[in-house]
């Protein structure tokens, strides 16, 4: 509840900070990420709306604008916004990878691929960007470029829980199924919330023969997450264990 609060206060501040000074617009973008962290994506889009018109040439405002869209479901609104942003300033890493994260929700993998590569390009150790080509690579078939894209991640942050995960995924195709174990359960050490990685966990421990610690992840798995693709799937996990 305090934490709710806490939350609440700093949204209504970066508000107070954001009318009185609307020239500032470390102020409104501010505000607008304090909004979307709040869950009210749509709110922020009406702020960073008006920002970009007042701020035409600032390409960050326009990325802002992108991650609000996205959140709030506006695939379409959400690409505009990050093209706009290139548009302004094409070595703007942030930009080419929230491009990336859009074309891979599209099912687009090669165009994913392409626009991280991009961003790791423009900054080569942000992890997150390596982490998510990683993920483009493997979705594209690239067994190999997803594995040295995740050890790229690794190496700059070794407790990246995504990077971990999917280095796991790769181990488990390549048949070690053994050393998987031991990064899935680094990838939940480093983020509990992660629940793919707990599912994928579950999966590896049930074909070590641990049926009975595979159970209890998958319905953690099931029961927690608030990903509705992945508890379908730790559902279905859990059907063909019956």
């Amino acid at each position: 509840e305090h934490a709710g609060d806490d939350a609440a206060t700093e949204v209504e501040t970066l508000r107070a900070l954001a009318t009185a000074h609307p020239e500032g617009y470390v102020f409104v973008a501010s505000y607008a990420r304090a909004l979307t962290a709040r869950g009210l994506a749509r709110d922020a889009m009406g702020v960073l709306a008006a920002a970009v018109a007042r701020f035409p040439a600032d390409a960050s405002l326009f990325h802002d604008l992108a991650v609000a869209a996205r959140t709030a479901g506006e695939a379409a609104d959400a690409t505009r916004a990050e093209e706009a942003a290139l548009a302004l300033d094409d070595r703007n890493a942030a930009a080419h990878n929230g491009l990336g994260l859009l074309r891979a929700d599209a099912g687009d993998a090669p165009a994913a691929v392409t626009a991280f590569t991009r961003a790791v390009e423009i900054d080569a150790t942000n992890a997150t960007y390596w982490a998510n080509l990683g993920n483009a690579r493997r979705a594209a078939g690239d067994a190999a470029g997803a594995a040295a894209a995740y050890d790229r991640a690794l190496a700059f942050d070794p407790a990246h829980a995504d990077a971990a995960n999917g280095r796991g995924v790769m181990l488990v195709q390549g048949g070690r199924a053994a050393d998987a174990i031991a990064v899935f359960t680094a990838a939940l050490a480093a983020s509990p919330d992660l629940h793919e990685a707990r599912l994928n966990l579950a999966v590896t421990e049930f074909q070590r023969g641990h049926a009975a610690r595979a159970i209890t992840l998958a319905r953690e798995a099931a029961a927690s997450t608030r990903d509705s693709a992945i508890r379908v799937k730790a559902r279905a996990f859990l059907r063909d264990l019956q």
